[in-house]
Order: structure tokens, then C-alpha cells, then sequence
């Protein structure tokens, strides 16, 4: 059985991701006319999405934010509690004032948490026994609590994974095993069908279906990063596609 899953956001990176988690027929188009639906039917978590609540991004708001529960929607009692993009005070008040086991913040800007937030919420979950995952960015998501392992599994998602299939030189076949939060993996996976088993041709080929998809990373240094958190998801999918042509070819 899948966890039940709440995403609170001000940042439409929260729409692609939901649509990535639902996988409702038709919502993927990266491939176009020559779709074949290769996610539809894997997975859907649509029956446990119970609420997607939008609130004012954290510019919009003042500085300092007093009695910040007040501006939290009311959320239901879910397994994982997704937040995207929230102002540091609606961020800190969600261990107290939400029924969650985990909680998970993909951050694909710098600017979306800092590092003294993320300090402060780690340790306000681990008094509350609460998982929390901070990933920077969402395609680093790499869990070691149960709850969000489930999701993992149920979602398809978390650190890029892929498998392919070689026959004499040539790339005949690829699946994804796990996909970048916002579904892009199964973009880049599917790029790579026909493409010489060559590493520097599977470079170049995930490196342009990366862009093509396209990432949705921030450009800007994460300095939590040392590099762009665009640099970053790339690297990883280059890795997991390395990886799966190595495994290929024994």
C-alpha cells in the first residue's frame, strides 16, 4: 500500500512533481507523438494524494511571521508531507501543527531554504520523531526512514536509477528503476534507446535529453552545493546512465 501524501507549495515545480506522483494517462508529453506510455500502468499514487494546498510565496510575506499556524491551510493527517518553497516560518511550524510521519522539502533554488532553517527543522522532526529529508535537489532524494522508502518505492522516485539493454554496439532498450521526483528520468531514459554503447555518446545523449525534458533546477550556485543544482541533476543522471551501460555490458 502506498503512503498517503500532502504537498503544501508556492512554487509550480509542486505541479510537476503531483502530476509525476498521480501519473495519470496523458500527463507525461515529453516524448511527443512517439509516446508509448512506457511509466502509465507502473505506478499511480492518485487515490493518495489527500490534499495539495498552494500558499503565498515566501517574497510575498513579511520578514518575520507571527503566530505562522495561522497561516497554514488545513492539512490532513498523511503519512508524507510534501513542501515546496515555503517561507521559513510556515516551513518550521509544520512539525507542530500537522499529523505527519515524514516530511520531505526538495529544494531546486538556493534560495528556497537555508542552511539555518534546515538545521532548525531536522531538529525539531527528530524531537517529534518525525522523518525529514531535505534534498538539494529533489533528484538527490535518497531516504534511509521507512515512511519516505515506502513512498520511494510506490512513487518510483528518488535518486536516478535506470537499466538498459545492449545489443552488439547500440542501445536497444532502457527502463527507469527510479526517477527524478519531477519525472524527468524517464525522459532521459528513454533518449537513450538507439544511442551507440559508447559512454561518451550516452554523455552527450542524457546530457541534451536533460535539457530537452527540461530540468527545472536552478541555474544559480547553491553554496550548500558548491554548483548549480542544474549541474548537480544532470551529473546524476549521467551517473545512473553510466552505470546501467556498465551493468549492460558485464
Amino acid at each position: 500500500m502506498a503512503p498517503t501524501v500532502a504537498v503544501i507549495y508556492s512554487d509550480t515545480f509542486a505541479e510537476r512533481l503531483v502530476a509525476n506522483l498521480a501519473n495519470e494517462p496523458g500527463h507525461c508529453r515529453a516524448c511527443g507523438p512517439a509516446c508509448d506510455g512506457c511509466k502509465y500502468g507502473r505506478y499511480s499514487l492518485a487515490d493518495d494524494i489527500l490534499a495539495v494546498e498552494e500558499v503565498p510565496p515566501p517574497e510575498s510575506l513579511p520578514p518575520l511571521i507571527e503566530d505562522p499556524e495561522r497561516h497554514l491551510p488545513q492539512l490532513p493527517e498523511v503519512d508524507v508531507l510534501i513542501a515546496v518553497k515555503l517561507h521559513p516560518d510556515l516551513l518550521l511550524a509544520l512539525p507542530e501543527n500537522t499529523e505527519t510521519r515524514a516530511i520531505l522539502v526538495p529544494v531546486e533554488s538556493p534560495d528556497w531554504i537555508d542552511r539555518y532553517t534546515a538545521e532548525e527543522l531536522r531538529e525539531t522532526c527528530e524531537e517529534l520523531g518525525i522523518e525529514c529529508e531535505i534534498a538539494r535537489p529533489a533528484c538527490t532524494l535518497d531516504p534511509d526512514g521507512p515512511t519516505l522508502d515506502e513512498l520511494c518505492e510506490a512513487a518510483v522516485i528518488g535518486k536516478p536509477r535506470i537499466s538498459v539493454e545492449v545489443d552488439g554496439d547500440v542501445i536497444t532498450d532502457a527502463e527507469t528503476l527510479r526517477s527524478a521526483p519531477c519525472g524527468c528520468t524517464w525522459y532521459v531514459a528513454k533518449s537513450l534507446v538507439g544511442v551507440d554503447a559508447d559512454p561518451e555518446r550516452v554523455k552527450a545523449a542524457v546530457s541534451e535529453a536533460h535539457h530537452s525534458f527540461p530540468c527545472t533546477a536552478s541555474m544559480d550556485v547553491d553554496p550548500e552545493l558548491g554548483d548549480t543544482p542544474l549541474h548537480v541533476a544532470g551529473r546524476l543522471h549521467i551517473e545512473a546512465a553510466l552505470r546501467a551501460l556498465k551493468e549492460a555490458l558485464g
